[in-house]
């Protein structure tokens, strides 16, 4: 008899919206989720999900398949973060943030409560799937902070995973629609500083300084044109500057002046040169004015692969239970350290649709103003649990 999750997840769409909402009222910036870990644990342990922390407030359920199929020593992982971000909220509604300062502009939240509910629901079905789900909390997705380094090697550990699955909403994509491709699906991100030195002096007199504020400047339109100068056009590269700080006072030539940004990548074996190539034009710039460079740089995220069988399976499942299945022409450029699970297992990344059409609310990730269609969070619950259902038989 055919399981109807749609009924099984619309039984605990009260229980998702009532996280959601608390978890969007009370948001914690990366790294500092300590009541959003807290309360996932808690309720975990109220469903009667065993559950382990890893690492700095990771939070992993186990819910253990009945059935006796041939996956029955197998095991699939849901990655599920719950970050927030530093920024104010300016949609008012009934369950704006209260911290100062933070919210969940990403969706973040959701993604925890929808993970939470699609728990209670597997607890409840574990007479109909085989094997072993790991349902992984992830802190600090949006500074790449650890968290899925910890929870990617704690799942190599167990060592019976046969894949990975994430999912993230999407503001801009209509309910109902669900779109990931095979191959490379997130660019690898690259943080990275230039500090000039010179010397500083009267504004008066730049004659009798060294002035880091020039170089600073061509060198960040230089850097900037490593893309169209220095990669070919078939390889996606991006070197994007940020940040430029420099001076104190209209009147003082200042002694430093640093550039921040980012470069994002897909051929990581490429990186070490396109990092020595920057390094080598801000020095031969800074030289002409007298000037120096420290060169600074941290690979946050690596490019995530969607592995093409798993992401054939999504696809197949997702048109087969009516979803619009749109498969993305190109790969994005931004990153997610979901990364370390898909350098690891085989794994797909994927979004689902829930555009708000509240007036004055933006489709933009990362915007003050961002918003969310609360009827596209079922749907994320109903997939996850047809999966399990589908490819972890009895």
């Amino acid at each position: 008899m055919a399981i109807d999750v749609k009924a099984i997840a619309k039984e605990k769409e009260g229980y998702l919206l009532d996280l959601r909402h608390e978890f969007h009222m009370y948001p914690e910036i990366a790294c500092q989720e300590e009541r959003t870990s807290a309360r996932i644990a808690e309720e975990l342990k109220k469903l009667g999900i065993p559950y382990e922390l890893v690492g700095n407030r990771n939070v992993v359920g186990i819910v253990k398949g009945n059935g006796n199929g041939p996956d029955k020593d197998k095991a699939i992982a849901m990655r599920a973060d719950f970050d927030a971000l530093p920024m104010e909220e300016e949609i008012d509604w009934e369950f704006k943030s209260k911290i100062p300062g933070v919210s969940h502009a990403c969706g973040h939240d959701s993604h925890a409560a929808c993970l939470l509910a699609a728990a209670a629901c597997l607890n409840e079905l574990k007479d109909q799937f085989s094997g072993t789900v790991y349902l992984c909390f992830q802190i600090a997705e949006e500074i790449s902070g650890g968290g899925a380094q910890d929870l990617a090697a704690w799942l190599q550990k167990q060592g019976n995973i046969r894949e990975v699955l994430a999912q993230h909403i999407s503001a801009s994509n209509p309910v109902g629609e669900i779109h990931s491709r095979a191959g490379s699906h997130a660019a690898g991100n690259c943080h990275w500083k230039v500090t000039v030195h010179g010397s500083g002096g009267h504004g008066s007199r730049p004659d009798m300084s060294v002035d880091p504020l020039r170089p600073a400047c061509m060198i960040l339109n230089a850097l900037a044109m490593i893309p169209s100068n220095y990669s070919t056009p078939f390889e996606p590269l991006v070197v994007s500057p940020c940040m430029i700080h420099g001076g104190t006072a209209f009147n003082i030539i200042p002694d430093t002046c640093t550039i921040d940004g980012n470069l994002r990548f897909f051929n990581t074996r490429r990186l070490p040169e396109i990092l020595a190539k920057m390094e080598e034009i801000a020095k031969n710039i800074a030289a002409g004015f007298g000037a120096t460079v420290t060169i600074d740089n941290t690979v946050t995220c690596y490019p995530v692969t969607n592995d093409k069988q798993v992401t054939a399976r999504c696809r197949s499942l997702a048109e087969e239970m009516g979803f619009h299945y749109v498969e993305n022409e190109e790969p994005g450029m931004g990153s997610d350290d979901f990364c370390y699970f898909s350098e690891l297992f085989p794994s797909c990344y994927y979004g689902f649709g829930a555009l708000s059409d509240m007036p004055g609310a933006s489709p933009k990730h990362h915007n003050t103003k961002f918003f969310l269609n609360e009827d596209g969070f079922l749907p994320t619950v109903e997939f996850f649990l047809q999966y399990v259902l589908t490819y972890m038989p009895l």
